[in-house]
This record gives C-alpha cells, structure tokens and sequence, in this order.
C-alpha cells in the first residue's frame, strides 16, 4: 500500500479505496462484423482475426479470435461506467504502465472490464495519476483475456 499524499486530501472517498475494486463494466459481445471493422480501421487483417473458416481449420481455437488491441480500446468505454469524483472536471486516458495479454478469446465472445484502484498521486495543485489494474474477462474463460496498468489523469476543479 502508499503512503498518504497531498491528494487523501482533495479525494478522500476515492483514495480510501486504493487496493479495492472500483466497478465492473456491462458485458460487451464481440462478433466478426466488429473484429472485421476493427481490422479495417487499423489495417491489420489476417487469417487469425478475419477469415473464419481458414482460422477453424489451422487454428486451435475453433475460428477467429479478437485482437488484443480491440480488447484494450474497449477499456475506454468500459471505464465510463466509474464513477469520477465530484471534485473531479474530467479524467484523460493517460497511457499504460504494464499490459499483457494472457488468454485468446474466441469470436462471438462477451467481454468486460474490471477496475481495481492500485494508487492514486497529485500532480501539481490541481491534477492527480490515478493507476488502474484494468482485466479484461471474457465470458466462460477462466484466465483473464488482458491485465493492465493503466493510468488516468483527472484535472481536478481548481481550489478556491
């Protein structure tokens, strides 16, 4: 656990929540129309991701499996469902300290977010880093599917 900061001042109901879970997001399926679009935006297309039925015959995973970076922009809307601190004006994706990707999820697979709130640091008088353990659980598949770090900034309302 972290010490104390100036910041257990300005957010006292969030950073005595440093090591608990901070919400869980609604499931979101995930079929091949998205994995499809995902790969054209990105432009990253192979058999793996976008043809079904090669996928079925030289993968061990029965078909087409969803990027892992599809799974990670999910994180973005998975976080709307936390709540920001009222003392907060908004929260900025600020990047990712760790992330690994542990388990193949296979198409038309529900997927989720997990927040657990690892620390939380002011930065300068009005700003704090908040840091995240973000896990991407996919439904009937017991290893998380993405574990990461990931930090947030939130600009908070000035002090008067």
């Amino acid at each position: 656990m972290t010490e104390p900061s100036p910041i257990d001042d300005r957010l006292p109901a969030l950073a005595a929540r440093r090591g608990s879970e901070l919400g869980t997001s609604d499931w979101k399926l995930v079929d091949q129309e998205t994995i499809d679009g995902f790969s054209a935006l990105v432009d990253d297309s192979g058999p793996i991701h976008n043809d079904p039925v090669r996928a079925a015959k030289v993968a061990p995973y029965g078909g087409t499996i969803v990027q892992g970076f599809l799974m990670m922009s999910c994180l973005t809307g998975f976080a709307k469902s936390l709540r920001i601190p009222d003392d907060a004006l908004f929260r900025l994706n600020y990047g990712f300290d760790r992330v690994r990707i542990l388990a193949p999820v296979p198409v038309d697979t529900r997927i989720r977010g997990r927040f657990v709130l690892k620390d939380l640091v002011a930065r300068g008088d009005d700003g704090a880093l908040m840091t995240m353990e973000a896990t991407i659980e996919a439904e009937g598949i017991e290893t998380p599917a993405i574990v990461a770090d990931w930090l947030a900034y939130l600009q908070l309302k000035p002090r008067t």
